[in-house]
C-alpha cells in the first residue's frame, strides 16, 4: 500500500476515533445535564413542600429510576457505535451501589445524627452534599478504570469540600448546597462539551 494511502487511512481512523470520543463527551454531558435539571425540580418542589428527609428519599428515589432508564437509552445509542464494551454490565452495578451507598448514607443516616450540624436543615444539607460527593466520587472511581475522566471530578470535589462548610450553616443550608452542586454540575458539563469539541477537531 503507498504512503500516501496510509496516511490517508490513518487520517480518516483518527477523525473517527474523534468522533467516537465527542459522542462519548456528550453522553457525559447529557447525563450531568438531566441530574441538574432533577436537582433543581428538586429545589422547585421543596420551596413549596418544605424539605424533609421523607420527601428526599421519595424524590430522588424516582429521580434515580428516571435517570438510570435515560442513561440506559443514551449508553444504547453509545454502543451503535462503538459496540459493546467489555465490562459494561459490571461497571453499571458499580455505578449503582455507589449512589445506594450515598443514598443510603446522605439521606438516611446522617440526618439522624443530631451530633452534626446546628439544625435539621443544616443536616440535611451536609446529607445532600454527602449523597453528591460520595456518589460520584464511586461513579467516577469505577468509569477511571483505564482512564482519566477528568471532566467528573468538580461534580464530587465541590461538594465534599463543600460539606465543613454546610457544618456551620444555619438558616439557607440547603439552598446554599444546592447551588454548589448546581455549580460543580455546570463546570462538568463544560468541561465535557469542551471535550468533545477538541476530539472533534482533531
Amino acid at each position: 500500500m503507498p504512503m500516501e494511502e496510509v496516511r490517508e487511512l490513518k487520517e480518516t481512523l483518527e477523525r473517527v476515533e474523534g468522533k467516537i470520543i465527542a459522542a462519548a463527551n456528550v453522553y457525559g454531558a447529557m447525563n450531568f445535564a438531566f441530574w441538574l435539571v432533577a436537582m433543581s425540580l428538586f429545589f422547585v418542589i421543596i420551596g413549596l413542600a418544605g424539605a424533609g428527609p421523607r420527601l428526599s428519599v421519595a424524590y430522588w428515589g424516582t429521580a434515580i429510576a428516571i435517570g438510570v432508564y435515560v442513561s440506559a437509552k443514551l449508553w444504547g445509542r453509545m454502543e451503535r457505535l462503538t459496540g459493546p464494551r467489555e465490562g459494561s454490565k459490571l461497571g453499571a452495578l458499580g455505578i449503582g451501589l455507589s449512589w445506594a451507598i450515598g443514598a443510603t448514607i446522605g439521606w438516611w443516616i446522617i440526618p439522624d445524627m443530631t451530633s452534626i450540624g446546628i439544625n435539621a436543615e443544616t443536616r440535611l444539607a451536609v446529607g445532600f452534599l454527602t449523597f453528591i460527593g460520595l456518589s460520584l466520587l464511586g461513579q467516577w472511581l469505577v468509569m477511571s478504570t483505564g482512564k482519566r475522566h477528568y471532566e467528573m471530578i468538580p461534580s464530587f470535589l465541590f461538594p465534599l469540600l463543600a460539606i465543613p462548610v454546610a457544618v456551620n450553616m444555619g438558616k439557607g443550608a440547603m439552598v446554599w448546597a444546592g447551588f454548589v452542586v448546581a455549580v460543580s454540575y455546570g463546570i462538568t458539563i463544560l468541561l465535557y462539551l469542551y471535550s468533545a469539541f477538541k476530539a472533534i477537531e482533531r
